[in-house]
């Protein structure tokens, strides 16, 4: 397996859709005080934050060898 590199226009949007996932496991986590708002949602959300974040931090992703 090889690590491909992305462009900047696409680690500036994973930051921003991290961001965001993040945003919305905060406002599911406050939501959660006054509804009954299931875990697995909140643990979703937070856990795709995290994914698009290390994804925009990092630069690359893995990729399979092409066969030539």
């Amino acid at each position: 397996m090889k690590w491909e590199p992305i462009s900047t226009l696409v680690r500036f949007f994973c930051l921003l859709l991290g961001a965001g996932s993040f945003g919305v496991a905060w406002h599911l986590t406050r939501m959660g005080l006054v509804d009954d708002v299931p875990p697995p949602f909140i643990l979703v959300a937070g856990l795709a934050g995290l994914a698009f974040s290390s994804l925009a931090l990092v630069g690359r992703y893995p990729a399979p060898k092409r066969q030539v």
